[in-house]
């Protein structure tokens, strides 16, 4: 009897404790901002050639903006959008080449899905290789 009971105590701390974090994320996570916007995405290629685009949309992050234009293109992972083609450049894992982007000159804090923009942000995708 007291098993069952310090079981279910356990239990319970855990499912208070992953309500705790979920919670948390959806209170402190990344919050879009809502209406129209422009942002900048400039390219970076594996050969040094450059493209920039500038992107009006209305939606709150980066991902789903640049998905609708069809500049990025990629496959669900656990962590979100991986992106693997950019500006129809494919960046090959295989190669350990993977795209990355900075916000405003600084790495990003999330993955693009997760990415907030805001208007006259600048995106800059480039292929690091490993």
């Amino acid at each position: 009897m007291k098993k069952s009971r310090k079981t279910l105590l356990i239990v319970l701390i855990l499912v208070l404790v992953i309500a705790a974090m979920v919670a948390a994320w959806f209170y402190f996570g990344p919050n879009g901002v809502a209406g129209k916007k422009t942002i900048t995405v400039e390219v970076t290629h594996l050969d040094g050639t450059t493209n920039t685009f500038e992107v009006k949309t209305d939606e709150e992050f980066l991902g789903p903006a640049l998905e609708n234009i069809k500049l990025i293109s990629g496959s669900d992972s656990e962590y979100g959008l991986f992106i693997d083609t950019v500006d129809g450049e494919y960046a090959d894992p295989e190669k350990s080449e993977w795209w990355v982007f900075t916000v405003n000159g600084e790495m990003g804090n999330y993955g693009a899905d997760q990415q907030p923009i805001a208007d006259k942000d600048v995106y800059a995708f480039s292929v690091y290789e490993g």
